[in-house]
């Protein structure tokens, strides 16, 4: 069994305040305050968010991952495992992974649009801009960029904030920062 935070109570709040900023102030990449150590097959950033987000109440979906990372998951969050994309709260891809149909995905519903799924993607790394957002949380325009996304991301996205305020959300999730992607963020290529 692998280990997971030092400090469980701690290290989960901070880093659950970094991904609330993130989502608040879209793509701009935050640093993680803490990182657990590293599971086989995922970067230690999107373990830690999984350790602060899932819980026994959550179903994730995950790609091809050691049995030892899956167990280590189960145990330290309770999180249910489901087969099937369209099922999950929380979609997993890591690097090099095609991205699933945004569309087949839970988008919540007109009483309930919270009830969606979050993407948890992980990329190379930020820069090198490549798209300009904009929408709530934008004082103005921002300039982001990110290495190591699934191919067609950025149209899919703009396919998915069509449907806003249905759709899903996202983090970006780079060794030690995220950046959050909310389905209200307009996208303008190039």
């Amino acid at each position: 069994m692998h280990s997971a935070f030092v400090h469980p109570v701690d290290q989960a709040q901070q880093t659950f305040r970094v991904a609330l900023s993130a989502m608040a102030e879209p793509l701009l990449p935050q640093a993680l305050p803490t990182l657990p150590p590293a599971l086989p097959g995922l970067k230690a950033a999107t373990a830690a968010l999984l350790y602060t987000l899932a819980d026994q109440d959550v179903r994730v979906w995950l790609p091809a991952l050691p049995d030892e990372t899956v167990a280590s998951l189960r145990f330290h969050t309770g999180m249910r495992v489901t087969d099937l994309p369209e099922q999950a709260d929380f979609i997993v891809l890591t690097g090099n992974m095609p991205l699933p149909d945004l569309m087949s995905l839970k988008a919540g519903s007109a009483e309930y649009p919270d009830r969606s799924a979050t993407l948890l993607i992980e990329v190379d790394g930020f820069g090198a801009d490549q798209v300009e957002g904009s929408g709530p949380g934008f004082a103005a325009p921002r300039r982001f960029g990110a290495a190591g996304l699934p191919q067609g991301f950025w149209r899919a996205w703009q396919v998915n904030h069509a449907r806003f305020p249905l759709g899903v959300d996202a983090a970006l999730i780079s060794d030690t920062d995220v950046a959050g992607l909310p389905r209200s963020v307009r996208i303008r290529e190039g």
